[in-house]
């Protein structure tokens, strides 16, 4: 883990307070929701003069909301009863949240909350191009703000306001310069489950990943 990688994966001060309170009384943890969000992508120019890259549709949740409250984030959300399954939960949210039909979305990750959270979800993140007819519309009113920005320039100006799959994925996102560069290794991505853990040290708690030494 870099030391970029510690400073993001520090938990802010409520979400720290929920693991010491976890690992100090031990209770069952909760059973995580099935979930899903959606990386909405689009091509840059690209011409002698500009480099092209790809963009992302991020919005920042209103600091109301009971989880993730102020955080940036893609659109998404828990699955309905009335969903067939997580893929077509993952089309409904996009619709409801941004007005878009996606019709071909790729799986790309599979998140769960770790387990010291009241709030567990079992969340799918899948890619999407945008279509190229319509624009994504902020629509669901659980946004205060909502817009394109690049990878890279999302984690470095909010990677700090961003839960770790969000800055994680973003990061690998960052690697590739057009969207049909994403699409093409989407099918060969590992899809099993991905677990954080919280590392208590001393007055401070970061989480950590499968691939950390302290994982």
């Amino acid at each position: 883990m870099t030391e970029d990688d510690g400073v993001l994966r520090t938990l802010p001060d409520t979400f720290a307070e929920h693991a010491r309170r976890f690992y100090t009384e031990r209770p069952e943890p909760v059973q995580p929701r099935r979930a899903a969000t959606v990386m909405i992508l689009r091509d840059l120019p690209h011409s002698a003069f500009t480099p092209g890259g790809i963009q992302v549709y991020m919005l920042r949740r209103m600091r109301s909301m009971a989880f993730a409250g102020g955080l940036y984030a893609f659109p998404g959300g828990r699955m309905d009863p009335s969903d067939i399954d997580v893929l077509s939960a993952a089309v409904r949210e996009v619709q409801e949240e941004t007005g878009l039909r996606l019709s071909e979305l790729h799986a790309w990750s599979r998140w769960v909350t770790p387990e010291f959270e009241p709030r567990r979800y079992d969340t799918w993140f899948y890619v999407a191009r945008a279509p190229e007819d319509a624009d994504p519309r902020d629509i669901s009113g659980e946004a205060d703000w909502a817009g394109w920005m690049s990878p890279a320039e999302a984690l470095e100006e909010h990677g700090r306001r961003m839960l770790p799959p969000t800055a994680v994925t973003l990061g690998e996102l960052s690697q590739h310069l057009t969207v049909d560069s994403v699409l093409s290794i989407a099918e060969d991505r590992d899809l099993a489950p991905i677990v954080p853990r919280a590392v208590v040290d001393g007055p401070s708690v970061h989480l950590a990943l499968p691939w950390d030494p302290d994982y």
